[in-house]
């Protein structure tokens, strides 16, 4: 995907974010973003349906519970009636370093466009509002995992790999305050 096609102007000279408008979603919302959640994880390679399903309901729950209170926020674009892309974050605090005195982190996630709609800009678009509200809240560190197709969106944005390692433990016994 080229940078110059995803930065399209459009005939008023405006750029995605102008010519793809953004909004926050709302609890109106929930059914969509699960669905577009559920297609991230299958364009991801995830074919288990049942496993995809147990997802969905977990993130069906929790977005019930997150959205509403600011816990997770999502951001939507429409082309006509039809959600096309969506994007989300969770602004979690950590103890203060040297690099993030404020100790507030941003973690990005749930980054999907559908298919038809990719390479016009709309993911740009998103990433912006996302970045433009970390900014006004004052958060300077944000983080994300990206898929291999959106790592070039990304790094061109000025986001860089890390050094960050992963365990995956034994999968706990489930407590009340699980979403599965």
């Amino acid at each position: 995907m080229s940078n110059r096609r995803c930065e399209a102007r459009n005939s008023s000279g405006a750029g995605p974010a102008a010519r793809w408008p953004v909004r926050p979603a709302s609890e109106a919302d929930i059914e969509t973003l699960v669905a577009l959640r559920r297609a991230l994880f299958q364009d991801m390679g995830c074919r288990d349906e049942a496993l995809l399903d147990r997802m969905a309901q977990a993130s069906a729950r929790y977005f019930a519970i997150a959205l509403p209170t600011g816990e997770f926020r999502a951001w939507v674009s429409e082309a006509g009636e039809e959600v096309v892309a969506c994007g989300g974050l969770v602004i979690h605090s950590v103890p203060p370093t040297t690099q993030n005195l404020r100790g507030q982190e941003g973690y990005i996630m749930n980054m999907y466009t559908r298919p038809a709609w990719r390479h016009r800009g709309i993911g740009i678009a998103i990433l912006r509002a996302i970045l433009d509200h970390l900014r006004a809240q004052g958060i300077s560190l944000v983080s994300l995992h990206a898929t291999r197709d959106g790592r070039q969106l990304y790094a061109r944005h000025g986001f860089e790999s890390t050094s960050e390692m992963r365990l995956h433990l034994k999968k706990p016994v489930h407590n009340r305050g699980d979403f599965g």
